[in-house]
């Protein structure tokens, strides 16, 4: 039984040295590796440093900071290439995705960055899509590898009625044209879209409420608590509320659930 205890203990004691290679390694090399789509709005995440770095951007500076790093783009041509990129090695951490039950069997995530939903956008003139069923008898844009396609699916809409584009931009263009009736997007992308293009109209809500978190390989721990901690800390400051209303207007925290 003595020599039993010993092993566990033991075993204990070498997984949680191991646990913690995974941050060590990142502030030996003194760099995060950070895989965002080449696509990703600037508001949420600027691929090139600037004054006004992007919201997500901002909070993962703040991070590194805090750990002597700094941050590597490393841009992935479309939204599904990033687990694989992830997984692979090409990458320390995914930004600025859905935190979903299919994908956490590849990945792990982080505690909540930003509550989420899914709504069906129209351009004026053409009417608000009020309803589900509405939704089901149009095309409908989505964005390919993004979590809106396959929430479409589950909202009943066929996969013959979807039509995939690789950019925000391109649906857009495609609702100007006529060729799709209505696209699916993320609350907090359609706020940033209605900056660039008056005339976007928020419909009805596609699938259940979600949330935007960070991704990191399952055997990363130490940097996923480390994560966890910073971002919780984050989110109970006014930072947060700060950072939302400079990138994604005054109206995003009551769309959100927070008030100031």
């Amino acid at each position: 039984m003595r020599a039993e205890m010993l092993v566990a203990g033991l075993c204990a004691t070498l997984g949680t040295a191991a646990d913690a290679l995974d941050l060590d390694a990142l502030k030996a090399q003194g760099a995060i590796r950070v895989i965002v789509a080449a696509d990703e709005a600037p508001e949420t995440f600027a691929l090139q440093p600037t004054t006004d770095a992007g919201f997500e951007r901002e909070l993962l500076e703040g991070f590194a900071r805090l750990n002597g790093l700094r941050v590597e783009v490393v841009a992935a041509r479309g939204y599904g290439d990033r687990i694989p990129m992830l997984v692979k090695g090409d990458g320390d951490l995914i930004v600025a995705i859905f935190d979903t039950p299919d994908r956490r069997r590849q990945v792990a995530f982080t505690v909540e960055v930003m509550p989420t939903h899914n709504v069906a956008v129209t351009l004026s003139p053409r009417p608000v899509v009020a309803s589900l069923p509405e939704l089901r008898g149009l095309k409908v844009g989505v964005i390919n590898g993004a979590k809106p396609a396959e929430t479409a699916v589950e909202a009943g809409v066929p996969q013959s009625a979807l039509v995939g584009f690789n950019r925000r931009d391109e649906l857009v263009d495609a609702l100007r044209s006529g060729a799709i009736g209505a696209g699916i997007l993320p609350v907090s992308e359609l706020a940033l879209a209605t900056k660039r293009v008056p005339g976007l109209q928020a419909g009805a809500t596609v699938g259940d409420a979600g949330r935007i978190a960070w991704a990191v390989r399952k055997e990363d721990g130490a940097l996923q608590r480390a994560l966890d901690d910073y971002i919780g800390n984050v989110r109970r400051s006014p930072t947060w509320s700060r950072l939302i209303v400079k990138y994604f207007g005054d109206q995003a925290l009551t769309v959100l659930g927070r008030t100031r």
